[in-house]
């Protein structure tokens, strides 16, 4: 009886004393085959793919060579906590920790929310989703960002949005750490990181302008990104960047599609583009996407290299189109449970083999 009353009492201050937080989250194991080749070519071939591959990546992630075993792909836990401040004002925290596993503990997204009754402020550190492959055109199909698209970095940034109709306007600053910095490695900011400083240890700003029209079966989204922080490599430091995507659902199926193009400071241009496809069938999904990236336009360039020398590229010389395409199967178990097939092929920087992976997993939501 003591023991009931001694927790009836601590339930009551903690209830007193805390916010409700919701934990939610996924784990995902399964089996993984890639084969990723490496620059190949002459030293002036290797160059121009290491190059490219600053802007575009091409490896997936996956190492070099041949690969593949069991492991967990996704682990994620999320807590989220909502107060309500009166006058039609609340504010939301979430805090993600993800990559859990044996060997280490990830950092997640994190975010602050406070939704007023003009709009909603938004303060947050995030990976934002792949515009094509991972947003509203990718429907189905695999991830192509690293693969086809440029790989995606953490960014802190501050935003608000407001609903005007059936469209939603958001106006955002963002920060990102450098992909050479040897104390951020690339994977994220933080607090007096990715602003002003050396370009060695902060990377490029950038500031959002986006609309999206949402209405029943289809959604649009239009966006506009301008970049500062720009550096002396007028082939791999980001210009500007206007983009669009689509998706509507027919009910017996859905069809996405999109196109970005970005602009670096010498003019030259990166096109990426993306169609989808998803139909279900029962307990299961199908889904396949095709996507394509030209850059185009790029301008003269040496490059030093330590024990060779200046290596010159002539204008046109980085220009390249590769593609790649992804399928993938999801069998709904119960309504937080799958098992989901996933098979990707894609063209590298320069295009001299062709890299692929293969997954396998069984996923679990709480």
């Amino acid at each position: 009886m003591k023991k009931t009353l001694i927790a009836a009492a601590v339930l009551m201050l903690s209830s007193a004393t805390f916010a409700q937080v919701t934990i939610t989250g996924t784990v995902a194991y399964g089996y993984k085959a890639s084969s990723t080749s490496a620059n190949q070519g002459s030293t002036a071939d290797q160059l121009k793919q290491g190059v490219t591959n600053a802007i575009v990546g091409g490896s997936g992630g996956n190492p070099t060579g041949n690969s593949s075993g069991f492991g967990i792909d996704t682990s994620l836990v999320t807590f989220s906590a909502k107060e309500d401040l009166g006058s039609g004002m609340s504010i939301a925290a979430e805090m993600a920790i993800d990559g859990l596993n044996r060997a280490s503990i990830g950092g997640g997204d994190m975010s602050l929310k406070l939704t007023t009754g003009v709009g909603r402020l938004s303060l947050q550190t995030y990976k934002p989703a792949d515009y094509l492959s991972g947003g509203i055109s990718g429907v189905g199909g695999v991830g192509m960002d690293n693969k086809v698209f440029p790989s995606r970095g953490l960014k802190d940034a501050v935003g608000f949005d407001t609903k005007l109709g059936p469209i939603f306007v958001g106006f955002a600053h963002m920060e990102q750490a450098s992909v050479s910095s040897s104390t951020t490695s690339g994977v994220g900011a933080g607090l007096g990181i990715g602003g002003e400083g050396a370009a060695s240890t902060t990377g490029q700003r950038l500031t959002s302008l986006s609309a999206t029209y949402v209405g029943g079966a289809l959604i649009a989204n239009l966006n506009y990104l301008v970049y500062d922080g720009r550096t002396d490599n007028v082939n791999t430091s980001y210009k500007d960047v206007i983009r669009t995507a689509a998706s509507y659902n027919f009910g017996s199926f859905k069809v996405g599609g999109g196109v970005s193009v970005l602009t670096v400071t010498g003019g030259g241009t990166l096109t990426d583009s993306l169609v989808a496809v998803s139909v279900p069938v029962g307990a299961f999904t199908l889904g396949a996407n095709f996507a394509q990236e030209t850059f185009s336009g790029s301008v003269a360039q040496t490059i030093p290299v330590t024990g060779v020398g200046n290596v010159p590229f002539a204008a046109g010389r980085l220009d390249q189109t590769r593609s790649g395409y992804g399928l993938s199967v999801a069998y709904a178990l119960t309504k937080r449970t799958s098992i989901t097939a996933t098979y990707a092929d894609w063209l590298p920087a320069e295009g001299k083999n062709r890299n692929n992976e293969a997954t396998m997993l069984l996923s679990h939501s709480f």
